[in-house]
Order: structure tokens, then C-alpha cells, then sequence
């Protein structure tokens, strides 16, 4: 290579932060930037489930920051083996009775916004950077800022998420997402400090969701324990999603949302579910508000993306943006940054060109990604058909990866 090799990164979400981790630490010593259009860490939080990741985590950070992922769970103090939590649990959402209880060593939830803090310690990011214009040149790429500004590179990365800027650069109309037919709400909110007790005593502290016969999911989870001592400190989420002609049909304009507070349509659909979900939406507050949002994915076409010569690919969401129902976004986009170091590492020592190495990486990121995505549709759509839920994808594979190259070094 005729330049020192420098990775540019589009984007400072998981994917992102893990990867310039990856490239920084120890002997890899391998130059980067991580550029983002916020113009400082997003108040939007959620969370994810960590499974069969850890591993790759474990060779991404440095070990100071690895030992430290329990301070990026909702609660700090939650030790899933010792509580005898290490699994994520199904019920049958009319009787509260549990359809199945996939087990997985070390399961957890992360808390987006705890753990980009923790993973932004000592990593180069520049924030208030609107990608507006890629440049290929002989020997690299440059990325070109609303602002003026620009930052040359070997390769650059698009770790920007599910509406990825650098995707549609990429490939154009094929890189616009698709939107499901279901409504999907997913909102945080406070109980008082008794309901707050009680909720958490009543549902599995990682993942506690259910399949309904009205075509209905929902789950309750923690997303936040700021003060152990004060429950009514204490933050819950719901993620609920139903299928949107049924939901037309009952409420015309639920499906859309419009000015309408969905929390109140979510209400209305909860006369037949058992505990633990009837009280969570029952005991929610009536000044907590919620609209619609659509349930997008995208996976790679059959043809992949031209990665011009080794100096444009994607990660995480960009990559494959999958639904949440069988959780495996978060550990994806994990194996998507180790993948993607132990290219560069190849690069650097020379045993391998960038644009091999890039094509390496796209081969495993393209088919692992495309059959991930349509595995975790296949979930969403049986999560809303209870009848045939026996069949569905987590009955067989709980939530393992599919791919085997997945969970390799």
C-alpha cells in the first residue's frame, strides 16, 4: 500500500466503538477515526441482548473495559449465572404460561446509552460530522463533512446504523430498508416505587416476551436501575409489535399512529393477557406517551456490494438490519467488527492485500447478515401466529447463531 493504512468509521454506535477498540488495542496499533453526525451522544436508549458475542467482545476491548460490561447492564449488579438467570423466557401471552426457555452461558442485556460511554473511553471520535460525499482515489478513499471538512483513509466502514448513509451510497435504491407490516411501539417509562417492586419480582430480569392469539408480541424489560435503593427511580421499557391489518381493522387510525397515544391503543388490546404483561401495561401512567414507528430491516442483496477495490464496506445495522425478535442484532454486529479487525490486522502485516482482505470480510458479513435477517423475519412473522409458534426459528435454534462462522475466532 502506498499509505499507512487508516480505517475511517462512519458512525459511533456498538459497531462502531467496538471496532475502533478492536483496531487500537494492544499490538494491532492500527490508525482510525470515528466520525458521527450527532453533535454529542444521542439521549435515545434502548437495549440489546448479549449472547454468543462475549467472546468476540473479549477480543475487541481491552480488558479494563471487557471487565467492566456490568456497569452497561440495566442493573450493575445483576449477575445472570449466580441468579440462576442465564436464559431468555417465552410465555404464552393469554395464560402466562411458559412456551420455552432457551438457555444461553453469560446472557445479558445492555444499556445503549451506559455502554457507549464505556466504550468511547480513549477512542477517537469527532462528533458533528454529516457524511455528504465518499471519494475513491488511487490508493484510498476520503470522506467529505457537511462542514467542509474531510478525513482521507485506506477503507472506510459504515457503522451508521439501519438507515445507513454510506448503504445507499453503496447501492443506491437496493440500500432502502423495508418496512414489515406490523405497528411497533417501543417506549420507557417509571412505576411507583411499589409497582416498580412488585414488576420486577414478576418478570425475568434479560428477556420476558410472549406471543398472543390476537397476532400480538409484547415485552417487558429493565432498562435502567440508576439508584437500586429507589425503585421509583427505576426505568422499564415495552417493545410491542401486532400485525397492522388487524390492526387497522380494529382502530383505524392506530396503524399510522398519527397524533394518536398509542400507549392508550396498546391499553385497549390488553383484556386477555396474563400477568406479567397485563399489570405492565395496566400500571403504566396515563401521562406516559408513545407514537408508532416503522418496523424496518435489510439485508443484502443476492449480489452483495461492490466494496470499490477494498475502500467502502458496512457493519452492524448498515450491514443487515434485522428485527429484534430473536435478538440478534447487537451479537451480529459484534462478530461484524472482530471479523473486520482481523482483516485489517492482515493488511497491516502484510500478509494479505486490502482488497482481499475486504473481500474476505464481505463474503462472511453478506451471507451470515442475508441469512440472519430472514431467519429473524421468520420470527417476527411467528411471533405473530401463535398457532404455528411451535415451528418457529427460536423453538429450534433458541437464540445459538446460525452461521458457524459466527461464533469463530
Amino acid at each position: 500500500m502506498n499509505r499507512p493504512l487508516k480505517v475511517i468509521i462512519i458512525g459511533a454506535g456498538l459497531s462502531g466503538l467496538a471496532l475502533a477498540q478492536g483496531l487500537e488495542k494492544g499490538q494491532n496499533g492500527i490508525d482510525y477515526v470515528v466520525v458521527d453526525k450527532e453533535s454529542e451522544p444521542r439521549d435515545r436508549n434502548w437495549g440489546v441482548t448479549i449472547a454468543w458475542s462475549h467472546p468476540l467482545l473479549a477480543q475487541l476491548l481491552p480488558e479494563e473495559l471487557y471487565n467492566r460490561l456490568p456497569e452497561c447492564q440495566p442493573d450493575p449488579g445483576l449477575d445472570t449465572k449466580e441468579a440462576g438467570f442465564e436464559s431468555v423466557i417465552i410465555r404464552d401471552g393469554q395464560t402466562g404460561e411458559t412456551i420455552v426457555q432457551p438457555p444461553f452461558p453469560g446472557v445479558r442485556r445492555l444499556n445503549i446509552q451506559k455502554t457507549r460511554a464505556v466504550w468511547s473511553e480513549g477512542v477517537n471520535v469527532k462528533f458533528g460530522k454529516t457524511l455528504t460525499d465518499i471519494e475513491l482515489t488511487a490508493d484510498g478513499v476520503i470522506a467529505h463533512f457537511h462542514d467542509g471538512t474531510s478525513e482521507s483513509g485506506s477503507v472506510l466502514v459504515g457503522c451508521d446504523g439501519g438507515g445507513s448513509w454510506v448503504r445507499r451510497w453503496m447501492l443506491d435504491d437496493k440500500g432502502t430498508s423495508v418496512v414489515l407490516p406490523y405497528t411497533f411501539l417501543n417506549f420507557p417509562f417509571r412505576y411507583t416505587a411499589e409497582r416498580a417492586v412488585k414488576m420486577d419480582k414478576m418478570m425475568h430480569p434479560i428477556v420476558d416476551v410472549a406471543v398472543h392469539p390476537k397476532s400480538m408480541y409484547v415485552g417487558i424489560f429493565v432498562l435502567d436501575k440508576p439508584d437500586l435503593q429507589r425503585p421509583e427511580t427505576w426505568v422499564f421499557y415495552i417493545l410491542a409489535t401486532w400485525a397492522e391489518d388487524d390492526n387497522k381493522s380494529a382502530s383505524p387510525d392506530a396503524a399510522s399512529g398519527g397524533d394518536k397515544n398509542m400507549v392508550d391503543e396498546l391499553r385497549r388490546r390488553m383484556d386477555d393477557w396474563a400477568d406479567p404483561f397485563k399489570s405492565a401495561v395496566e400500571w403504566i401512567s396515563e401521562d406516559v406517551h408513545a407514537k408508532a414507528v416503522p418496523l424496518r430491516i435489510w439485508g443484502p442483496p443476492d449480489s452483495g456490494w461492490d466494496n470499490r477495490g477494498g475502500r467502502v464496506t458496512l457493519a452492524g445495522d448498515a450491514a443487515h438490519s434485522m428485527t429484534f425478535h430473536r435478538g440478534q442484532g447487537a451479537n451480529n454486529a459484534i462478530c461484524d467488527s472482530q471479523k473486520f479487525v482481523t482483516a485489517m490486522v492482515k493488511v497491516k502485516n502484510s500478509t494479505m492485500t486490502l482488497a482481499k482482505a475486504i473481500d474476505e470480510y464481505d463474503a462472511d458479513v453478506i451471507s451470515r447478515g442475508r441469512t440472519e435477517v430472514e431467519i429473524s423475519k421468520a420470527q417476527t412473522d411467528a411471533f405473530h401466529d401463535h398457532a404455528n409458534f411451535h415451528n418457529s426459528p427460536i423453538m429450534r435454534l433458541g437464540i445459538k447463531p446460525t452461521s458457524t462462522s459466527a461464533a469463530s475466532k
